[in-house]
């Protein structure tokens, strides 16, 4: 048996529903696509996809010294982003300011899936908050609107716990589940 799972950190998406609503509101007739429900707020630091169930295991036990514990940490959710560009934007996303503790975790998680056979990742590691993935954009008025929200702050933060988490995915909008201490 697999399961659809990555590496991450919620988070606290309940000091960022306003921001959102109001980004949504903002942005629409402009952007279209599927946003992601505030519960599913979180930053990824690997994302490992189908995944056998004793694979799993073996991830829980490399990394049991990380998942689910508090870790303090000043995350500051500052700005919006695009990936890849703003010319042919697929993602909309809360920015994460540059931070040397997620970096840290990120290299951690990194050094101890390569003991489990992963391979290091290629793409660099920019910390971020999917809200929106994007179907169809107006490039202009989209550029345009989220310049706005250049330097607001939408969160701050101190501390997060990281876990490994099942992504089941549903037509409604894919179903987060923490799997470390279950």
């Amino acid at each position: 048996m697999e399961k659809r799972v990555f590496l991450g950190s919620f988070v606290d998406h309940e000091k960022l529903k306003k921001s959102y609503t109001e980004i949504k509101k903002d942005l629409s007739g402009v952007v279209s696509g599927s946003w992601v429900k505030p519960e599913n707020f979180h930053i990824t630091y690997r994302f490992l996809g189908n995944t056998p169930t004793q694979k799993i295991e073996d991830i829980l036990a490399s990394l049991s010294s990380e998942l689910g514990k508090d870790i303090e940490v000043d995350i500051t959710l500052e700005g919006l982003g695009v990936f890849p560009n703003i010319d042919s934007p697929k993602v909309l996303f809360y920015r994460v300011l540059e931070n040397k503790t997620l970096k840290d975790i990120y290299n951690v998680i990194e050094d101890k899936l390569l003991t489990l056979g992963y391979k290091k990742e290629i793409k660099p590691f920019i910390p971020h908050v999917t809200i929106l993935r994007i179907k169809e954009v107006k490039v202009q008025q989209f550029s345009e609107k989220i310049k706005k929200y250049e330097n607001r702050v939408f969160l701050k933060q101190k501390t997060i716990v990281v876990d490994l988490i099942e992504s089941i995915l549903n037509p409604r909008g894919a179903i987060y589940r923490k799997l470390n201490g279950v």
